[in-house]
């Protein structure tokens, strides 16, 4: 255990490391309040689940639209003049006609304006709904990526599974419940395409950093002859290992706890945890998000939450086996970034009429750099129900293989 203890103390004592861990939280709060700026507008989707239920029924939408009406029927009492929408009274202003009303009046203005949108936007999800044909969409899909042969039959196949879950989820009416308006202030972009992506590359790094420099930290200090010249020696490198997971498990829960602490205090989610994040308010572009499980809110931050993780000790172990062959933090920093680029680009060079194409997408830099859409039915090629199942149990047993030979080697081979 001591040994262990003073492993892991070689990389948190690190004046580098602890500079850029401070650093990267300190930029991710930074991100986080600089875009809060809308913070007050959500709560008024906060308040529509409290007060007419997180599910929406045509009674509840109807007792909605009667007190928008009431509301409605305020305004005109301020302005003197009757409106059938906010929208008209906003459009005939000039500038000089916003010294007429107080900061309380616009307060009151500006929340009507909001609930307009969701009464709209609640209206409008059953004809948005019916309008959408993922078969259509497959085959656009098709075209875009210029597929043809086995590959545009197996996304094609894929496509008319994902129809049968999207009819299912409109049968249970996932997508009626109340959520942040998707178009409007982009929150599960602004969480899991900004947010996450930050702490995903900023885990990266610092993981590979702490893990090559604790695999090499006695060839590099030229004390590798004594080091492992004793009887303990050589099995100094399972602790190695050890302290690599455990450093990559403390650098993803201190980002993961900093940054979605500041994340969850600023943005107020404290209603919207049971809302289903295939609610047809969380559409922000073309598509709406729909989920090949009926999958809440929070069930879905805590199951992107485990496949970041469970990468970061992924990619750790890759960095461990890598470091043990090189015995070069630099090199094997360099080698980690053409890895995972790589990864990334060699789905480019294939086929597109092959399915080895799709067999290229299952790796883990795919995985890691689209949090967004885990377990989506809407992505595009990685939108296979077992995408992330099966990418991260085939690395998982690739990494632990990498490990072992590395480990072996390492054993039998001369120290120099």
């Amino acid at each position: 255990m001591r040994i262990f203890y003073n492993e892991c103390k070689k990389a948190f004592t690190s004046p580098i490391f602890i500079a850029l861990l401070l650093l990267f939280a300190a930029f991710n709060i930074f991100v986080i309040v600089n875009s809060s700026d809308h913070k007050e507008e959500l709560k008024v989707a906060s308040e529509l689940v409290e007060k007419y239920g997180r599910t929406i029924t045509d009674q509840s939408l109807r007792q909605f639209e009667q007190d928008f009406q009431v509301e409605l029927a305020e305004l005109k009492k301020i302005t003197g003049r009757e409106y059938s929408s906010v929208y008209d009274f906003l459009d005939g202003l000039n500038h000089e006609d916003h010294e007429l009303y107080d900061e309380n009046e616009w307060l009151f203005i500006n929340q009507l304006q909001l609930k307009e949108m969701y009464v709209s936007m609640a209206k409008d999800i059953d004809g948005n709904y019916a309008r959408i044909d993922f078969k259509k969409f497959a085959e656009a899909e098709i075209e875009k990526y210029g597929l043809g042969g086995a590959a545009a039959k197996t996304l094609q196949h894929e496509y008319e599974e994902f129809s049968k879950r999207f009819e299912e989820m409109k049968q249970n009416g996932e997508h009626k419940e109340w959520f942040f308006a998707g178009k409007a202030y982009f929150m599960h972009s602004l969480l899991y395409r900004s947010v996450f992506m930050h702490i995903i590359i900023e885990a990266l790094l610092l993981m590979v950093l702490s893990t090559a420099l604790i695999t090499n930290y006695e060839f590099e200090n030229r004390t590798h002859l004594v080091a492992y010249a004793t009887t303990r020696g050589r099995s100094l490198m399972k602790d190695k290992l050890a302290a690599s997971l455990t450093m990559a498990t403390s650098i993803t829960i201190f980002l993961l706890a900093v940054t979605l602490g500041t994340f969850f205090v600023v943005f107020d989610y404290s209603t919207m945890w049971g809302t289903s994040i295939s609610s047809a308010f969380n559409w922000e572009y073309q598509y709406p998000y729909v989920s090949w499980w009926d999958l809440s809110v929070g069930t879905f931050l805590v199951g992107v939450i485990v496949v970041v993780y469970v990468v970061m000790l992924l990619f750790s172990g890759l960095t461990f086996a890598l470091s043990t062959l090189v015995k070069n933090s630099y090199i094997t920093f360099f080698l980690m970034s053409s890895f995972f680029v790589i990864a990334l680009l060699i789905p480019s060079f294939m086929l597109t009429s092959s399915n080895l194409l799709f067999i290229t997408t299952h790796n883990l830099s795919s995985l890691v750099l689209n949090p967004h859409q885990l377990f989506m039915g809407s992505s595009g090629l990685t939108m296979f129900k077992t995408f992330e199942l099966m990418t991260i149990g085939c690395w998982t047993m690739i990494t632990m293989l990498f490990c072992i030979f590395s480990l072996k080697r390492f054993n039998k081979k001369d120290i120099q």
